[in-house]
């Protein structure tokens, strides 16, 4: 189970859905890294940065779901890891999320073969940038697993 936990937060990691997340806004003024941000300030998050950034991550330019093993093979997730945004405001159904997250993959993947059709040549990874970042369209092939046999 830790490798398939490990899959699920790579997979959030690289795809990084939503990069500016929520805008959130100063409730007093602030000082941060010597700027000073006055209350009222829009505050923009970039999700991108930190979940590719050099030092944070063992590969934080390709999907190894490594990136969330430790040595021993246990799971571990780094505090560099924010799909859901940060701070107080922080998305309410994270824990929910989680979870349907690993029951959808898990019955998927004990239910069907997902095969990557002969004809379909090398998948286009270029993002779709817009409110969000979405893959562009591919074919995949998908099979029925046959049942295992009782012994």
């Amino acid at each position: 189970m830790p490798y398939t936990q490990a899959v699920i937060h790579e997979s959030q990691r690289i795809a990084n859905t939503v990069p500016l997340s929520v805008f959130h806004c100063t409730s007093r003024d602030t000082e941060l890294m010597g700027y000073s941000i006055p209350q009222g300030t829009i505050i923009i998050p970039n999700l991108s940065s930190v979940l590719s950034e050099e030092g944070q991550w063992k590969f934080p330019h390709e999907f190894n779901p490594s990136n969330f093993l430790n040595e021993q093979g246990q799971f571990e997730k780094p505090e560099a890891f924010m799909p859901f945004s940060a701070g107080p405001r922080v998305c309410l159904g994270e824990g929910l999320a989680r979870m349907e997250l690993f029951l959808i993959l898990v019955t998927l993947l004990r239910h069907f073969q997902f095969i990557w059709p002969e004809d379909a040549g090398e998948p286009d990874f270029t993002p779709v940038f817009g409110v969000t970042i979405t893959p562009k369209p591919y074919r995949m092939g998908i099979r029925l697993r046959q049942p295992a046999r009782e012994m």
